[in-house]
This record gives structure tokens, sequence and C-alpha cells, in this order.
């Protein structure tokens, strides 16, 4: 019983505050006692005090209506037991005509889309449908989820296809300069004939011109090995005649077996200078490996950033949709009452603040359309690149991911693990070292043992064959041995080639260093953003539930004050403006959803995991140089061992940093190459 008569008593009090305000300009007339900061004041404390009262009682549920719906009309009873009703339900508006008869009871403006504790992400359905036909845009559509959208990009992205290309060609550079070291196979055959006058009879016997005729074929193999000796084999098989008389026999078959080894002793001797192509392109194309995943991580995370970014302002895209929808209620309302309480005043501030909201509706449109475009380059597909752009792709996500703890510690060991850019400037300075191996080889004097050995056999009437037989079972073989040495004066030019590899190498190694200290910035600051972008993200949902409350609130009181002029165009203007941050609010909550994922996405290319999360192993089968993008099941980071975090400082340029160490041999005793080597000649 108390209850109802303080129902009642409280409806009876908002009636009077409404009639109040409704023919507030004949009160003031009527009484000059009040003034109108004075009513200002009064409006204000009651409205307060049945705020206070309201929040005493049990809050009343409000269903959140699903913005594609109209608000159901509220039936008004014209009676006097009206003041019976309930003191949840608000105020009804009822619009009148001339004659004064009660018209249709006006839509109701509690619009509220959240009960409870809980953001209602009401728009994430109506994301997912079509939003361009009733603009003329789209002729179809196409649904996309992000492992879809990876396969594809993965396949057929022209971008990730070159840079698979690229290290392919690397690859081939190891072949070519291994090749070097293959045997080569000589073949030579020809013909010849001498026609020269003689000067002394001694040459041909009496005949004052030599006529000689000669067929020659000769055929053998070259080869280097990998220390640096150079082996030649070949035999020779001929025929040839003669008018000397003292050519016996005349005519004869000559065959002959030789043999040259040629030996370096001290400069460019050695397995490391010899095979220094061969390593030098297994260097570059392991950094033309890394290259191709860091390019390959920057074209996949700008295709998520087109995903999410197309699904975040196709969400926006919604919410000021319904933004316009809740204007033009309120348009419906203040014209309908235009012969009330309403006037024109009102209405141009409806009429502007719908003519705004439109033109950032163009805008959004607009952008929805231009991501499109840039989703489908960025994917290169055939299928997506050759639609007609009328047709919508329509990006199916899920925004809620948890957040993802990761240890500061454990994210720089991870980067130093696996980005490619210190991998890469790793097997630079690795390139470095090389060339201080090679540089330090030359300073050395040129020494070379070259033997020589041969078997030779000789049969008349062009018996060649007879002659090959001879040359190994008459007579012996021929031998000779020689050393060559040669240096340069004072060696100048080496001692600079070792000087720059010097410097190449110290070079380098600040390379590092510095790729090494951005790679702890740059994870440090992915963190500090991932983390922050979660925290507000909460945040943005709490401004989001304040934003929709007070939307309801302010609905209330524009629903309890009317007209034209005074507090009642105030009220509306606030509630325009609450109308417009709660939309704000949702836009910039679906905003730093987005961003939470791509702080995700930034941080897993930080530390180099990015394909390795995702599931992306590059692969080269075999011997083969064709590289293939294959997926496999995502890592679960969670269970990979920590190991301990590697200081910049405690690396050794001699030891770890020059890969691997049976190639690239660098003398921990002698850091410095010049102090080592003698001055004199």
């Amino acid at each position: 019983m108390g209850r109802s008569l303080i129902a009642a008593w409280k409806t009876q009090r908002i009636l009077v505050c409404f009639t109040i305000v409704c023919c507030g300009t004949v009160a003031a007339e009527e009484t000059q006692t009040i003034s109108f900061s004075q009513f200002l004041e009064n409006a204000t404390r009651n409205l307060a005090d049945e705020a206070i009262r309201d929040d005493l009682q049990p809050e009343t549920q409000h269903v959140a209506l699903p913005p594609s719906q109209p608000v159901p009309p509220v039936a008004v009873s014209d009676s006097p037991d009206a003041s019976t009703s309930s003191p949840a339900d608000p105020m009804p508006l009822r619009s009148t005509d001339v004659s004064g008869r009660s018209a249709e009871p006006v839509r109701s403006l509690s619009l509220a889309s959240v009960p409870g504790d809980d953001v209602a992400h009401w728009w994430e359905d109506s994301a997912f449908e079509t939003l361009l036909t009733q603009q003329g845009f789209a002729a179809g559509q196409i649904a996309l989820d992000l492992p879809t959208v990876l396969t594809d990009t993965l396949e057929t992205s022209p971008r990730i296809s070159s840079v698979s290309r690229r290290t392919s060609i690397a690859y081939e550079k190891i072949i070519q300069q291994n090749a070097v070291f293959d045997p080569t196979l000589l073949l030579e055959g020809g013909y010849g004939r001498v026609n020269d006058p003689v000067g002394n009879t001694l040459t041909t016997g009496g005949p004052d011109r030599l006529i000689q005729n000669s067929v020659i074929a000769n055929g053998g193999f070259r080869k280097l090995t990998r220390r640096g000796t150079q082996i030649d084999l070949s035999q020779e098989l001929g025929t040839l005649d003669s008018n000397s008389l003292f050519f016996e026999p005349n005519p004869q078959g000559n065959s002959r077996l030789s043999l040259s080894i040629t030996q370096p002793l001290m400069a460019t001797s050695g397995e490391v200078y010899n095979t220094r192509l061969v390593t030098q392109a297994c260097i570059e194309s392991r950094v033309a490996w890394q290259e191709m995943r860091s390019e390959v991580e920057s074209h996949l995370v700008e295709t998520f950033q087109a995903f999410w970014r197309l699904y975040e302002r196709r969400c926006q895209l919604v919410q000021q949709r319904d933004l316009i929808r809740r204007g033009e209620m309120i348009a419906e309302i203040v014209h309908a009452r235009a012969d009330l309480d309403s006037g024109p005043l009102q209405r141009i501030k409806v009429q502007r603040r719908l003519t705004g909201d439109r033109d950032r509706l163009i805008e959004l449109e607009a952008e929805v359309r231009r991501l499109q475009v840039q989703l489908r380059t960025l994917v290169g597909s055939p299928a997506m690149t050759g639609l007609s752009q009328s047709v919508e792709l329509i990006p199916l996500a899920n925004p809620d991911l948890p957040s993802d703890d990761i240890a500061l510690h454990d994210a720089i060991v991870r980067g130093l693990e696996n980005r490619p850019d210190i991998q890469a400037a790793t097997e630079e300075l690795a390139s470095a070292g090389l060339s201080i191996r090679i540089t330090r080889n030359e300073l050395k004097p040129q020494l070379d043992a070259v033997f020589d050995a041969y078997l030779a056999g000789l049969r008349g009437d062009n018996r060649f064959f007879q002659a090959f037989g001879d040359q190994f079972s008459a007579g012996g073989p021929g031998l000779s041995a020689t050393l060559q040495y040669s240096m340069p004066y004072g060696r100048r030019a080496a001692r600079s080639r070792v000087r720059e590899a010097q410097y190449l190498y110290q070079q380098r190694s600040e390379e590092l260093r510095v790729r090494l200290l951005q790679a702890r910035r740059e994870i440090e600051s992915a963190l500090i953003q991932s983390e922050a972008s979660f925290r507000l993200r909460q945040s943005k949902e709490q401004t989001l539930r304040a934003a929709v409350r007070e939307e309801e609130i302010a609905t209330k009181r524009w629903e309890l004050l009317a007209g034209d002029g005074g507090p009642a165009t105030l009220v509306l203007e606030d509630l325009l403006e609450t109308q417009k941050r709660r939309t704000e609010s949702e836009q910039l909550y679906v905003t730093c959803q987005v961003a939470s994922i791509l702080s995700l996405i930034e941080l897993q290319k930080a530390m180099g995991t990015l394909l390795m999360t995702e599931g992306i192993e590059p692969v080269r089968s075999g011997r083969s140089s064709v590289i293939e993008l294959q997926q496999t099941a995502p890592m679960n980071w969670t269970h990979q061992p920590t190991q301990r975090l590697i200081d910049p400082s405690e690396i050794s340029l001699d030891e770890s940093l020059i890969g691997n160490a049976g190639m690239i041999e660098i003398d921990a005793e002698n850091t410095s190459p010049l102090e080592s080597q003698p001055q004199g000649n």
C-alpha cells in the first residue's frame, strides 16, 4: 500500500513538472515574482530529487531493442487513473492535431542496448550482413574468414611469389659457384698444313720449301679441387707427313698422354679461400631467406590490418546508421508536435544534426569500399581481383580475443632467436668474417708447385693406334717439377684489403648491435602497446556503458520536458549530443577492439614469430631451389621453454656470429691481422 501511494505521488509530481514546462511562458507572465533562473533552478532541483528517489527503488530492466526494429508505441490512458501507473515507465508523448484531439501515441525513445553490466554488441550481427545494397553499390557479397584470406594470400599474392622467387635465385647462385669444381671435358681436333720457304738445307735436305700435313685429335679433362689444386689430363693422337728428307718415319702416327698438376702452397691455398664464393653464396642465400620471412610477415600484417580495418569500418557504418535512425525518430516526434509545443528552432537543430550524421555516413561508406579494394589487392587472388567493384566483401571476424600475457624477458628472448633482421645481420657479419680470412690469405707470398709428366709413342704409316699402345709399353715417362714464387713489393694492395675487411667487420658488428637494440626497443614498445590496448578496451567498455545510460536519462528528460524555447530546447540539444556521444563511444570501442588485435599481430611480428604463430613454414624440398610456404598447425608459444636472455655485450665477434665454423675460420689469437704480419717484403 505504501509503495502504491509513493508511486502515485511521484507520477503526480512528474505531471506537474511536465505541465509547468509546457506552459512556461504563460506561467512566467502571470507570476512575476519568479524569474527564469529561479525556474531553472527549481526544475533542476525537482529532477535531481526524482533521480535520487529513483535510485532508492529497484532498477527496472529495459529490454534492448535491435536497431533494425522500430520501438513499439506505449499505450497512454486519458483517464484520471493514469496517475497510478508504474513510476518506472517513462511519460509517453502524444501528438495533438489542430482541433485538440489526441492523435496516435508517439514511439518511445528508450533505446537501451546494454542490459545489466555487459556491453551488448548489437552491431556485430548487422556487420555480417549486406550494407551497401541500398546505395546501389553491391551486386553480390562474398563472406571471408581470416583463415581463407591467409590461405589465398599465401597461394596467390604476387608479392609473396616475388620474394620466394628471389630466394630461389639466391639458392641457384650456390649451385653455380659449386659447379666451378666440376670436371671439365676438353675435346679438340683439327687439320694443319705448313708450306714455308727454307733458308737452310738442313731443314729439308734439298727441297726449297717445307711442306707438312698434320691431323690432330686431343681429349681430356680439367678439374679444380676445393684446396686450389688444378689438374689437367689430356690424350693426343695424330698423323704427320713431311717432304723433308730427314723426316723418318714418313708418314707417322703419334700419341702423347700429358698430366699437369699445379698446387698453391701459400697464397690462394686452402679450402677456405678456394670455396669462398660458395660460402658467400650460402651466406647470401640465408640472408635472402630471412629477407623473405620479413617481407612475408610485413605483407601478412598489411593484409590482416586491411581485414580488421574493414571489419571496424563496417561496424562503425552500422552504428552510424543507427545514430541516424534514432535522430530521425526524434525528428518525427518534433515534427508531429509542431502544432502543439515544438517550434522551428527544435526542427532546425534536429535537421542540422542529421545532416552532419549523414555526411559522416557517406565517408564511412567510401572508406568501406576503399578497404575492400585494398584487401582484394593484398590477397591478389584472380578470383577476387576479377570481381566487380560492386561485389561486397564481408569479413567474418570475432574481435573478442583474450589478452596474451607475455613476459618482457620471454618476448626479448624470442625476438633474439627468431627475428629475421637479427638473423640476416648475423649472416652479414659472417660474410665480413669470411672477408678477413680471404684477405689474410692473399697477404701471403704466391708459391706454387708445378708438376708435369707425359707418355709418348710413335709409329710409321700413320698408325696412331699402335703408337697409343707403345706409350704404355715402350720407353718411360717424362717428368718435370718446378716451384714458382712471386710477391709484390711492399704488398700495399694486400694490406689495404686486410684493413678494409677489418673495418667492414667492425661496421657489421656495430650494425648487429644496432639491430639488437632496435629489436629490444620494438619488442618492448609492441608489448607496452599491446597491454595498453587491452586496458583501453576495458576502459572504453566502461565509457560505452556510461554513454548508453546517459542517453537513457537524457531521453527520459526530453520526454518529460517538451516545447520550444526555454529549458526544453536545451534538453533536446543535450539529447542529440548524448546520442552522438553514445555512437562515438560505440565506434571507439570497436576501434579499441581492432587495435588490441592488431597490437598482438605487431607484437608477434616484432618477436619474429608471426609465421610460426599462424602455422606458416617456408620449406625447400630436397635439393630443389623452389620455395613453398606450407601451412601447419599454429604453434602454441605458451609451452615453449624459455632460454636465458642473450646480452649483446657477451657475444664474441670471433665465435658465435660467424656461422659455420668449418667454413669460416677466424684466428682468435690474431684479432688484428696487420699487427701479426711482418713489415718487411
